[in-house]
């Protein structure tokens, strides 16, 4: 007696569906039954296509970014809506990684070098707090407040809106304002950029500019993908992506 053994493809062995189900697939060309995920939700293509617009930004800092944003306005927080700005300290110091953004327009209205803390790192900010003298950046989400004439000139105050995170900004001094440390020279010179005390500095040729179009009531974001912030931002914490779409439709209507 001979025995007759057949060998079937593991990939052609019939799944746990209907048999309507297999009927169905049969009858379907190849790259339906393999490209199923091949098409973007309307809601995932609306989302990407604005954040694409701003591509000098990485792509987490800009939706962690909206997310922020929205929930801060939703909380009346937020006084000059067309404008917020993205410091992305995902880049190293010697590339320019604080991003003025128009919402409205999903433009790039500035954009220039920034300083970390010089306890944050070298080149890259690595370490961030929260706490007094600790010369070290704090990230989360900003109000861009009132502006004064101190130490370094014309300068922007910065309230903290993440308790534990940053809300001791304005008592440790944490603002946006000029500095000769901030410029290609000194990375020419040094290969890395100058660093503040925890202030996001700016090029003494830009800082006026960009103080100017932010202050008032805007939101700032200083990003970096830091786990321990971003498992406990107060603000994050209620970040959903599938959420985006609507803050994407909500700006297209303010």
């Amino acid at each position: 007696m001979i025995a007759l053994v057949i060998f079937f493809p593991l990939n052609s062995l019939p799944t746990y569906a209907s048999d309507a189900a297999n009927n169905m697939a049969a009858n379907l060309p190849a790259s339906s039954l393999f490209d199923l995920d091949n098409t973007q939700s309307p809601e995932k293509s609306v989302v990407k296509d604005y954040v694409d617009c701003f591509s000098v930004v990485s792509e987490d800092a800009m939706k962690y970014a909206l997310s922020g944003y929205a929930e801060l306005n939703n909380e009346g927080k937020i006084s000059k809506k067309d404008i917020i700005t993205i410091v992305d300290f995902s880049k190293p110091s010697t590339e320019e990684r604080m991003f003025v953004i128009n919402l409205k327009t999903k433009q790039v209205i500035a954009k220039s070098l920034c300083a970390h803390g010089k306890n944050s790192g070298e080149i890259w900010a690595q370490n961030f707090s929260n706490n007094a003298e600790s010369y070290e950046s704090s990230l989360g989400f900003y109000i861009a407040s009132e502006t004064y004439d101190g130490k370094h000139g014309y300068s922007l105050k910065l309230d903290g809106q993440e308790a534990g995170i940053n809300d001791n900004a304005r008592e440790r001094g944490v603002v946006v304002h000029g500095a000769d440390y901030v410029s290609k020279q000194f990375i020419a010179s040094t290969g890395r950029l100058g660093r503040s005390q925890g202030c996001p500095a700016l090029p003494l040729e830009q800082y006026e500019k960009i103080i100017s179009l932010i202050k008032g009531g805007s939101c700032l974001f200083i990003y970096h993908p830091n786990k321990y912030y971003r498992t406990h931002s107060p603000i994050l914490k209620h970040y959903n992506e599938s959420c985006l779409a609507d803050v994407v439709s909500d700006l297209g209507e303010q």
